[in-house]
């Protein structure tokens, strides 16, 4: 991305976007002005790794023949979905086991291939290794920590329905994230500013003053700074080499510890 840093995000973190220069104002006291929110998907639950490794199980009989470097294009071309069909299932144009389908039929395109399986088939087969896999990764349970010691409140904006992902945050062991606002609970799923303003509003905090993490230049930045929301790319697997990132979420910290500063006096 290329907006500037400004007063808002004072430690000049790497990756990081301010909505405005209207985000310097207030006095950045933490507890009640403050939050983070975050993505779940490849932002605190690692569903890359888990993806792979259930697309390779629910497509084993259609990549026969394939060496491990074409399974890995493969398996980056279902993940990346560049037709689009994960949208259209947020907008509600397809159903989840049919999108899913159909970006295996895309992916496989690729090779001149088809498939035999049916949607529901392959979904699955899919979801029963892909929920097997689900890991939160390694730097969230400490940054969490540190967000619950200086009591910066946070919660998650997610692009999937509410009820799953606080499944898959259960699953992999963050409970914790209590605030959980999905693609059905405003109607408004990112980029709609309505989405990241209820998890605002959710945590009672500003939104000039809530980061936005996540790893979807569009979903998590450029919607979120529409909002009036700084942001923070987080790009784990490098898949957006010429936009300004951070590979992971100590991050945060930097950011959030500028406004305990301020309140400190320090």
């Amino acid at each position: 991305m290329s907006e500037s840093l400004d007063q808002a995000l004072p430690t000049a973190l790497p990756g990081a976007h301010s909505s405005s220069p209207a985000a310097a104002g207030g006095d950045g006291v933490v507890g009640g002005a403050v939050g983070v929110l975050f993505d779940v998907d490849d932002t605190l639950v690692d569903l890359r790794t888990a993806m792979r490794r259930a697309l390779m199980v629910a497509a084993d009989a259609d990549l026969k023949g394939l060496d491990a470097s074409e399974r890995e294009r493969f398996a980056e071309a279902f993940s990346r979905d560049l037709e689009g069909y994960y949208d259209r299932y947020v907008a509600g144009e397809l159903g989840f086991a049919e999108q899913r389908h159909l970006r295996l039929v895309a992916a496989l395109n690729r090779w001149d291939r088809t498939t035999l399986s049916r949607p529901d088939e392959f979904s699955d087969v899919f979801e029963a290794e892909v929920v097997a896999g689900w890991r939160a990764f390694d730097d969230v349970d400490p940054v969490l920590d540190q967000l619950d010691l200086w009591n910066i409140p946070y919660g998650a904006v997610t692009n999937n329905l509410e009820a799953y992902q606080r499944n898959k945050l259960e699953r992999s062991g963050l409970a914790r994230v209590a605030v959980v606002v999905g693609s059905d609970t405003t109607g408004a799923p990112k980029p709609d500013a309505r989405s990241y303003l209820a998890g605002v509003s959710a945590l009672g905090t500003r939104a000039e003053k809530t980061l936005m993490v996540g790893d979807n230049p569009g979903h998590d930045v450029a919607g979120a700074l529409a909002a009036g929301l700084p942001a923070l790319l987080v790009d784990r697997f490098g898949r957006y080499p010429d936009q300004e990132s951070v590979t992971g979420l100590t991050s945060v910290l930097d950011w959030a510890s500028s406004f305990l500063g301020a309140a400190q006096g320090r």
